[in-house]
């Protein structure tokens, strides 16, 4: 089985993407969070990945779908892909290589997810996500999980958050209109309690 998360940042990809990956028993893969994890590590790839991120811009079809490639090399019973495809190519690719089950498109609007994304935070050890809006940590700054000291995102901020909303309706958006064409497209109301999303989108899955 194979699933894909499409939306603007801020509108729950990453939560209902583990939750969907949860009930099925399936790998969830979060690119932005692989790439981050390697700028963390200052690897050739994180390095790499930093010129384009660091500026707001997408990380070159090429680089990304060789990625994804090695990653399925391993494939078990799926994956939940969340923030992949975000380009009309890498969304060819994928399904070239792969055949996609269904795609969930949440649909947010801008403000929302600019006030979503600013509140963002993460822990710096075990990379727990949190919101300060919708799920803050127990503790004011304190990670829930290890006790880690819970930050927001160097890439949150108010003119790369800007870019990124711009990019995403050039580039990703799109993607709803080639999704639909192949009838496996699920649009879905980001702006709701997180479990019912969840219902929502099992409900749809096939």
């Amino acid at each position: 089985m194979i699933f894909v998360f499409l939306g603007i940042q801020g509108s729950g990809k990453g939560t209902q993407a583990k939750l969907l990956s949860k009930h099925f028993d399936i790998e969830h893969v979060n690119l932005g969070e692989y790439f981050r994890k390697h700028m963390s590590d200052k690897s050739s790839l994180g390095v790499l990945a930093h010129a384009f991120i660091s500026e707001g811009r997408l990380v070159p079809d090429e680089i990304v779908c060789e990625i994804v490639s090695k990653l399925m090399l391993c494939k078990g019973n799926g994956y939940v892909f969340d923030g992949f495809p975000r380009t009309l190519n890498q969304a060819e690719y994928l399904n070239y290589v792969y055949p996609v089950n269904r795609v969930y498109y949440l649909e947010l609007e801008d403000n929302i997810a600019r006030e979503r994304m600013l509140s963002r935070r993460i822990c710096s050890d075990c990379r727990f996500d949190y919101n300060l809006q919708i799920r803050p940590p127990k503790i004011e700054n304190i990670c829930d999980n290890c006790g880690g000291a819970v930050v927001r995102r160097a890439d949150d901020t108010i003119e790369l958050i800007q870019n990124r909303l711009d990019l995403f309706h050039a580039e990703t958006q799109p993607l709803n209109q080639y999704y639909q064409n192949l009838g496996i497209l699920s649009v879905i109301n980001a702006n709701n309690e997180i479990d019912k999303i969840h219902e929502m989108i099992v409900k749809e899955a096939k």
